[in-house]
């Protein structure tokens, strides 16, 4: 196991932080995840317009009532790519030390032109929400690389010393705003003109498998087994693998939202709080304070159980630790892969509601994957098997570890009485 170790972290380290550090991936996923509080405060208003049917005893909203609620709710995501536009763009501007403002908003209004800009000048919406969230980082990432293209090659109008700086930052963005109007607005209008449809439709046209695809048991086992992996050596496993997952997660998300808001069956498992995922922090302490009988893994177990229970994995992870220690390695890489196998078989097979609202970060489980998918009670049952799973997996694995500690322990105990006496 050592030199499995050894060979992870020669060859796999090295990938994972090219991975973590790429430029591109690191600016995709963190402008997504800065749209995280907004789709949270839309999951705010759909679970209020759920609370009779996750509360029954609640009466029922009105029609007009339930509108009011949810139209928070559709907007927010109805403008997701829009948004994604602006922050994706602002976060890769900050890897070139440019105007992160400036780059946002030509960023945006590129986005705009492209998706929206019809041939009488009207404005169409209906790329703005999740169908149009891959042309929005397709936008945000070229409009920056040309923007820092031309502010290096000092492709801009020089003004006089004598003119305000604020003057002369002014025009100092205009040659560059030229040009991405004229490369986005011609590459929409070529497209237009070469296919028949706008960019968003060719983009979604070849990104359209890979979503599919992501809603599928191999590519969540796949997924999280690395993730568990990443977190194993001693990497932040949802850092590495967050540019790739959080654009198709989102997407899954804002499908699943729109199918709602048309009063459509949801089309994909995976989406929103339909699943466990990362939820699990809890329960590695509890078996540490009631298995282990090692005075330090009980002690572990009283200090991590409180921020498990919230979804703070890291102090179980480093201070068990399960990190690197290859005792536990077998059942912390292969335990969520399984759990996520059972939620997506018990999601697709109809045992459990698919949902279309996102997580709230903070809320224990089984309780938030209950509210998320709109009170349905099976869940609980779902979750009793998968806690089952789960001890069934790790219990002979926190045995040999606890007699482990056990052993050093007392040996440590019995040299310090014979240095006593």
């Amino acid at each position: 196991m050592n030199k499995f170790a050894e060979f992870l972290e020669k060859y796999l380290t090295p990938i994972a932080e090219k991975m973590s550090n790429n430029k591109y991936l690191k600016s995709v996923a963190d402008g997504v995840v800065a749209t995280m509080p907004l789709t949270m405060v839309a999951a705010i208003f759909s679970i209020i317009g759920s609370l009779p049917n996750i509360l029954p005893f609640l009466p029922a909203w009105s029609e007009d009532v339930l509108a009011y609620i949810n139209a928070p709710y559709n907007f927010l995501f109805g403008m997701l790519a829009l948004v994604i536009s602006f922050t994706v763009s602002y976060r890769h501007a900050n890897v070139y030390k440019l105007n992160q403002m400036n780059c946002g908003l030509v960023s945006l209004l590129c986005f705009i032109m492209i998706v929206g800009l019809q041939k009488d000048g009207s404005i169409s919406t209906m790329f703005f929400g999740y169908s149009g969230i891959f042309t929005a980082v397709f936008t945000a990432l070229i409009s920056v690389e040309i923007y820092q293209f031309m502010v290096k090659k000092k492709l801009w109008i020089k003004m006089p010393a004598t003119v305000p700086p604020v003057v002369s930052s002014t025009f100092e963005q205009i040659t560059p705003l030229i040009a991405l109007i004229v490369v986005f607005y011609g590459l929409s209008i070529l497209c237009q003109s070469v296919t028949g449809d706008m960019i968003p439709v060719l983009i979604q046209s070849i990104v359209t498998p890979a979503i599919k695809g992501s809603d599928s048991i191999w590519y969540q086992v796949l997924i999280h087994f690395f993730m568990q992996l990443f977190f194993w050596i001693g990497l932040h496993g949802w850092a590495v693998l967050a540019g790739i997952m959080i654009p198709i997660s989102t997407t899954l998300l804002a499908g699943n939202v729109e199918a709602a808001a048309n009063s459509q069956a949801l089309p994909y498992f995976t989406a929103g709080g339909a699943n466990f995922v990362g939820t699990w922090g809890w329960f590695i302490p509890l078996m540490l304070l009631f298995v282990c009988k090692a005075k330090r893994n009980k002690a572990i177990g009283k200090m991590t159980i409180v921020p498990g229970i919230f979804g703070i994995t890291e102090p179980h992870l480093f201070g068990t630790p399960i990190v690197l220690n290859p005792i536990l390695a077998i059942p912390f890489i292969i335990y969520q892969p399984i759990c996520v196998a059972i939620t997506f078989a018990c999601t697709k097979y109809g045992l459990m509601a698919r949902s279309a609202v996102s997580q709230l970060a903070g809320i224990p489980q089984p309780f938030a994957t209950w509210i998320c998918c709109d009170g349905d009670f099976r869940v609980f049952l779902v979750f009793a098997v998968l806690c089952v799973v789960t001890f069934v997996i790790w219990y002979p694995f926190i045995k040999v570890w606890d007699n482990k500690c056990l052993k050093e322990e007392k040996e440590a105990e019995a040299e310090l009485t014979k240095a006593v006496e």
